[in-house]
């Protein structure tokens, strides 16, 4: 098995997650990669992925994981047939479901005002509201949050869980914004991702050789 990790900014990060999906499965074959496939009626490429980021979230850190008897690949073979945005930055040679053991990530918060309010998470029996299906939801979230640090009055890094309990970053930036009157446009960046306290990047080497 090999381990991808890529980035996703500038347009890339306007791809939903099912869409993001189809275009990494192309990208392996179109680049060549000599990827194992299911058994049944409709076989496809065995890839597993990192948890999903919203939609417009910009990310240093996701990866896919490809079943292969391969034990590396170029990255310059798949960056050249990967869409504006989308660029693969590092692989390793190890098996690791993704989705089980990366379970938290850390963002960079921009937005007018946010470094000034951001403290007010790390508190317990945090709730904050926001809107599904037309409804209004209104749910704590402190188990969610790892940790959350000024860096200046515009920015802020939190931590923030993913996958299956997950905490949307977009949800919390919008709903401080909402609570604090705080006017005008917003970015998030997934700057890392972890398993429990150890970096993505650490963990997944650990668990093989880098190629």
């Amino acid at each position: 098995m090999i381990i991808f990790k890529f980035t996703k900014t500038s347009t890339a990060a306007l791809v939903a997650h099912v869409d993001n999906l189809r275009a990494v499965t192309y990208i392996m074959r179109r680049a060549g990669v000599n990827a194992l496939y299911s058994q049944g009626f409709n076989p496809h490429m065995e890839l597993g992925f990192s948890a999903p980021i919203a939609l417009g979230v910009e990310s240093l850190a996701e990866y896919v994981s490809v079943k292969t008897d391969e034990q590396s690949f170029p990255l310059k073979k798949l960056n050249d047939c990967s869409p504006v945005g989308l660029t693969f930055v590092a692989q390793w040679n190890a098996s690791v479901n993704l989705a089980a053991v990366l379970d938290r990530a850390q963002y960079r918060l921009q937005a007018k005002g946010i470094g000034n309010v951001i403290s007010e998470i790390a508190t317990s029996n945090y709730c904050i509201s926001y809107i599904e299906r037309g409804n209004e939801v209104v749910k704590d979230v402190s188990k969610r949050i790892f940790s959350a640090e000024r860096v200046d009055d515009d920015a802020a890094l939190v931590t923030l869980a993913i996958g299956n309990d997950n905490l949307r970053p977009d949800r919390l930036v919008l709903h401080l914004m909402n609570k604090h009157g705080i006017d005008g446009d917003y970015r998030i960046t997934k700057l890392a991702a972890f398993a429990g306290d150890v970096p993505a990047d650490e963990y997944i080497a650990s668990c093989g050789k880098l190629p």
